[in-house]
């Protein structure tokens, strides 16, 4: 199999109508489970209790339950990519963590969104660790479409206290696809025929 041609692929347009109505299709017609998660919660309660001697009174006592139940997502996911930097500290300075999860998907109702999770964790010397996490959605733009046209860029380096490690960015030397949006387009109609 020939690799694609960079200068057609160049010269191509992407045609965000069809793909927009595809994914509306696809959101509709497939039959493949969204993800799920167990997620617990917790619940007030409260109960008669006896007291006093020879249990001649009752009082309310109030306790909390944790009621675990199913959530399933309303979104497929396409494409996950990832960014990740981890500093070390130098000397009383904290350690810190920061970590990246780009979801691109497809929702219940056809849009194309990327979701995109961060979360940072410090570990300060000598004091408890703690953590932010964020969790976003933006609609999906040519850049990201664009994403699925290239092969992943993965990549890793190590300098002084830091490490940076990631496969986020496309490999522009490492064309997929003939024209722009063909690679969603064979995303979506993996989870159509799934």
């Amino acid at each position: 199999m020939s690799r694609p041609s960079r200068a057609a692929y160049e010269r191509s347009e992407l045609d965000w109508t069809r793909l927009r109505r595809y994914a509306e299709r696809v959101a509709r017609e497939t039959r493949a489970p969204r993800r799920t998660r167990q997620v617990v919660e917790r619940s007030e309660r409260t109960r008669q209790v006896r007291s006093g001697p020879f249990g001649l009174f009752t009082r309310q006592e109030t306790y909390t339950v944790d009621v675990p139940r199913t959530e399933t997502d309303d979104f497929w996911v396409l494409q996950s990519r990832s960014w990740h930097k981890k500093e070390r500290g130098h000397g009383n300075q904290a350690d810190e963590d920061q970590s990246a999860w780009y979801e691109y998907c497809l929702t219940v109702q056809g849009g194309l969104v990327v979701r995109v999770t961060s979360e940072t964790e410090v570990f300060p010397k000598g004091a408890p660790m703690f953590s932010d996490r964020t969790t976003s959605d933006r609609p999906m733009t040519a850049e990201d479409v664009a994403l699925f046209d290239f092969e992943a860029l993965r990549y890793h380096r190590e300098e002084g206290r830091g490490t940076v490690e990631t496969d986020r960015d496309p490999d522009h030397k490492r064309l997929r696809h003939h024209a722009r949006g063909v690679g969603l387009s064979l995303a979506l109609k993996r989870l159509h025929q799934s």
